[in-house]
């Protein structure tokens, strides 16, 4: 699947998404203590977009968590980054702690890997070991659905399961680009062993602060066509609702 998103290739609509029966009747998602919760985010922003409320849900908790950019997202904009001289790497580094800020983590435990930006997928194995120095048992992982549309995002989903299993840790799948190109009423996701995690006002609130820190991506790099947000306010909003959508991965073998 050819992967597309921007001002001209919005996706699903959120309209459609909220107006699904399948995505209202999904059973809620178990209390869960873990010893850690450990987020592998493929790029500096999609432990907020995918696993916000539930990070929120262990601080309450007092579960440390864990995250795991794997890239620092230093290729989202090459064109513009490479005329401007952005240093585009820190930038998206500095905005993922803002959002952890925000979300009332002041000093996250954050744990680079450094796996250049839209080549996961040529370091699959590295990754499966990176990730297995990180695991410990009785950790739950977050981790992109390893079907989710993005191929930095379904080969983090993929190792991931690898790496969980062989640390005896617990893996759930989040959905980050599958909003983008799902049919809300079709047989697109896996619907049977989708969960949902409800959250309050405030924390959807935090939440949507927390994806506002995220300013190269959701606002204007450069004056020209090759700065335009990649995630303009229509594909944002996937992300600005008061629940989260996880996959169990107990039975995938």
């Amino acid at each position: 699947m050819e992967f597309v998103a921007n001002e001209d290739h919005l996706g699903t609509p959120e309209s459609a998404w909220a107006a699904s029966d399948r995505l209202k009747d999904l059973p809620p998602l178990p209390e869960i203590r873990p010893r850690r919760l450990v987020v592998v985010a493929p790029h500096p922003d999609d432990e907020i977009f995918g696993a916000a409320g539930l990070v929120q849900a262990m601080y309450a908790n007092h579960v440390e968590v864990v995250v795991v950019p794997v890239t620092d997202g230093e290729a989202s904009h090459p064109l513009t980054v490479a005329r401007q001289g952005i240093d585009l790497r820190g930038m998206r580094r500095a905005e993922s702690s803002l959002a952890l800020d925000r979300l009332g983590s002041h000093s996250p435990v954050v744990t680079r890997l450094g796996i250049p930006d839209g080549h996961v997928a040529q370091h699959i194995d590295d990754l499966m070991g990176m990730l297995g120095d990180v695991l410990l048992p009785d950790d739950l992982c977050v981790a992109p659905w390893w079907r989710d549309g993005h191929p930095d995002h379904d080969a983090c989903g993929e190792a991931s399961l690898v790496a969980t299993k062989s640390a005896g840790a617990r893996m759930l799948g989040y959905f980050v680009w599958a909003w983008h190109w799902a049919d809300p009423n079709g047989s697109d996701l896996p619907w049977d062993d989708c969960r949902r995690l409800n959250f309050t006002r405030r924390e959807a609130a935090r939440k949507r602060w927390a994806t506002a820190a995220f300013r190269t991506q959701t606002r204007p790099l450069g004056a020209d066509r090759d700065g335009a947000p990649l995630l303009p306010a229509p594909l944002l909003r996937r992300f600005w609702r008061s629940y989260e959508v996880f996959v169990d991965a107990s039975g995938v073998g």
